[in-house]
């Protein structure tokens, strides 16, 4: 058994016939725009980065293949 998910997941789901679509500028700019949203649960003594932009970050690590809290930070 794969010790990541995804790649469990990568294996036995079929490929699609037709490829997706490119993302637009409009698509990616909406993914931030609903990530700032979120409120921030976070004290704000010390907050260096705002929660919109750990959380992008966050989201495109996993979209790459992260799987595990130490693979999104490096």
């Amino acid at each position: 058994m794969a010790s990541s998910l995804i790649a469990a997941l990568t294996v036995t789901t079929p490929r699609a016939a037709v490829p997706p679509a490119p993302i637009t500028d409009g698509e990616r700019n909406g993914l931030l725009t609903v990530l700032s949203k979120v409120p921030d649960p976070r004290d704000p003594r010390g907050i260096r980065y705002p929660l919109s932009a750990v959380l992008t970050v966050a989201v495109c690590a996993v979209m790459a293949g992260a799987s595990t809290f130490a693979a999104i930070i490096d």
